[in-house]
């Protein structure tokens, strides 16, 4: 595929309280234990998570302009077949699998191979996509229960986190690299919902698609963009936070519907949702010093709020300064969009705001995010 991918990397030795038994309150600092991986190599992880991986071939045909040989143009063309490789995983043992929306888009046919088996299954059904985060869910009816991958929290990941990613990068099936989270949260222009993380771990054409995992064998990211000025791997690539990645794959297997054959009859869909504001951000040092010495350590400041949006319904107004959304302290305009993700068109959550020097809690009720046509 043309599209590139990429994978992230995450999570090392985590220190967490240990406590004594019966004593749920014991505090003191030299009781610890390790939150440690149950591997104890690179290699342990590969050969636990492997199997999940699947080789995806894809075969497209493009329509071609008229030639002498299509008898003058009388005769519709018959295109020229383009073929492609892509990387999915299974999330369950009944053959459903996660790769990317442009991994799949207009394929004529999709045969999937995977690790434990030496057969290819042809006409995966799609069940749905999401061209907004790029994440498709397809199907293939196995022989046996195929091995799945755990989801990890990639809200968990630090810079500098080891990750592995597995895929058929240059074509070569189920290539494993290994490096680290080398930024996160990088914003996509144009779609405020969708971040990506950035690593170094070595991706290339067939890794669209595949899984980025920590040090516990846990999937964290879906490769999704490489950054190259020449079409190979240069050193930066990007993936989809499995925290958005299972969000946009749960509302398509909710929404997708099927005959009595198991045949999809109504492809999955996903919906984000909005509150309905323009914002903008305190940009002085004067600015900035007054709100702290209120203790105000939101820099969010909302511009404008359209009648059909759900915050001019629910009451927030321009000038108030928004400090929290459920409960979960705002203090950038990411903070404010990662608490999205973990709702749906038609919650309705509390958006805590200063007004006038008062704190007002307002209730919103969400409602649909409206893309462009082109999804950005």
């Amino acid at each position: 595929m043309k599209h590139l991918l990429i994978i992230l990397s995450i999570m090392g030795l985590l220190l967490v309280p240990n406590t004594v038994a019966g004593d749920p309150n014991d505090g003191n600092p030299n009781t610890f234990e390790y939150k440690s991986s149950l591997f104890s190599s690179t290699a342990d992880i590969v050969e636990k998570v492997i199997p999940s991986v699947v080789y995806i071939y894809i075969e497209q045909r493009v329509a071609t302009a008229p030639s002498e040989n299509d008898f003058g143009g009388l005769m519709p063309p018959q295109g020229v077949p383009i073929q492609g490789v892509g990387t999915g995983f299974f999330i369950n043992d009944e053959g459903y699998i996660v790769t990317n929306a442009h991994v799949v888009n207009n394929a004529q046919e999709l045969t999937i191979y995977y690790w434990a088996s030496p057969l290819k299954f042809n006409k995966a059904q799609i069940i749905g996509i999401d061209e907004i985060a790029d994440i498709a869910v397809i199907k293939i009816d196995p022989l046996l229960p195929t091995d799945y991958i755990e989801w990890g929290d990639s809200e968990e990941l630090r810079l500098g986190e080891e990750v592995i990613a597995i895929g058929h990068g240059m074509s070569m099936p189920w290539s494993v690299t290994k490096g680290i989270i080398s930024y996160k949260d990088r914003q996509k222009p144009g779609s405020p919902m969708i971040v990506y993380n950035q690593s170094d771990t070595v991706i290339n054409q067939g890794n669209s698609g595949g899984p980025l995992f920590n040090m516990h064998g846990e999937v964290i990211g879906v490769n999704t963009l490489l950054f190259s000025q020449t079409g190979q791997f240069s050193g930066v690539g990007f993936s989809l936070p499995s925290v958005l990645a299972e969000r946009s794959v749960r509302q398509i297997m909710e929404t997708a519907e099927y005959d009595n054959d198991g045949l999809v009859t109504q492809q999955g869909f996903v919906r984000y949702p909005a509150i309905g504001i323009h914002v903008t951000t305190v940009e002085t040092k004067d600015e900035r010093q007054e709100l702290l010495d209120k203790g105000i350590k939101s820099i969010i400041i909302i511009d404008k709020t359209p009648e059909d949006g759900a915050a001019y319904e629910a009451g927030l107004k321009p000038g108030d300064i928004i400090l929290s959304v459920n409960r979960k302290e705002v203090i950038t305009s990411l903070d404010l969009i990662k608490q999205l993700w973990y709702n749906d068109v038609g919650d309705t959550v509390d958006v805590v705001v200063i007004r006038d020097d008062k704190k007002l809690t307002i209730p919103v009720t969400l409602k649909e995010f409206q893309f462009n046509v082109e999804g950005k």
